[in-house]
């Protein structure tokens, strides 16, 4: 009988003062078969020493330098469950979190389930979802406490079947660093076949980029964007919709670089450019990537296009 179901996977970096906050919510789960495990990024803070003084029975893994959110690839051979639940070290769960979450991979049609995002400050600030555009612009949608469950294309953090992420051979893209990685992800749980859902009462708190913020320039972050979700379109899109889709999505880019010089934000405008001749210039590495993760597919074109949505692009309705 396998001991653990569950093995809760934790990024940190620099985040001494924040594992407190998840390491205790986790340890008061009703969900008791879990073990945890902490990916420390070379952190400089005492991350690390802290890990080994308060909690002697978390597994830490420790990188050699900052791999960003795909250091989390680093901790998948120390983990011995069904499940893989992936957390941000800013972030606390409710006691019955990982139990609804697990409930809801019951249902074999579902790949990957994500709790409902309440900001930690701000309680009133509810994610209820997320949403992708076939523009390949994405964001998350507006809840409430009464949000329903439902199918989204993505979600960074949640619970992911370790049979998912061994027919990969990672979880997060490891070339991807920050941002993107999640749209990757939950495309290729759809490549699968399988789903991924939002479990409006498995409830985590989210103290939104405590880390990343303080580390990531905003032209750095929109290069690292627009370059992560092109490569995620090229990899992933079924050939017949990358016709379909491809002007649209350059249309909007083009608009974002108006706009950018428009509001004299030329960083933002370059960060953009630089993303496209990053694409152009390494086409050969995406057609690799396309070539592996298209081994797995078992998906219809449909099936997988299913969860796109103009809906929140055009009417705002979303959480920026």
């Amino acid at each position: 009988m396998r001991k653990h179901i569950v093995s809760v996977v934790i990024v940190n970096y620099n985040g001494k003062n924040l594992l407190k906050i998840i390491l205790e919510s986790i340890k008061k789960s009703s969900f008791k078969r879990y073990e945890t495990v902490v990916v420390d990024n070379n952190s400089a803070d005492g991350s690390q020493e802290f890990i080994r003084k308060n909690y002697k029975n978390v597994k830490l893994v420790e990188n050699k330098e900052n791999l960003g959110y795909s250091g989390i690839n680093s901790a998948l051979k120390y983990c011995n469950g069904k499940y893989i639940l992936f957390l941000n070290n800013d972030m606390e769960i409710e006691k019955d979190c990982i139990k609804k979450l697990v409930g809801a991979l019951e249902d074999k049609s579902v790949g990957m389930a994500a709790p409902k995002l309440i900001n930690y400050y701000n309680k009133s600030i509810i994610s209820g979802g997320t949403w992708l555009s076939r523009a390949f612009y994405n964001g998350h949608i507006k809840g409430n406490k009464k949000s329903k469950n439902k199918v989204i294309p993505y979600l960074g953090v949640g619970m992911i079947r370790k049979k998912i992420v061994d027919a990969y051979g990672y979880l997060f893209d490891p070339d991807y660093f920050i941002y993107g990685e999640d749209v990757d992800l939950g495309l290729r749980v759809r490549l699968l076949g399988k789903k991924v859902t939002f479990v409006s009462d498995a409830v985590a708190y989210h103290m939104h980029a405590a880390t990343t913020a303080q580390n990531i320039k905003s032209s750095k972050a929109t290069y690292l964007m627009e370059r992560n979700l092109l490569i995620s379109f090229f990899k992933n899109v079924p050939l017949s919709r990358i016709f379909l889709y491809l002007p649209y999505a350059l249309l909007f880019r083009v608009s974002a670089m108006i706009r950018d010089i428009a509001c004299l934000n030329f960083s933002g405008f370059f960060a953009r450019i630089k993303a496209v001749l990053w694409i152009v210039f390494n086409f050969h590495k995406i057609l690799s990537k396309r070539k592996k993760t298209r081994m797995h597919n078992k998906s219809t074109a449909r099936f997988f296009t299913g969860v796109f949505s103009e809906k929140y692009l055009y009417k705002k309705k979303f959480i920026v």
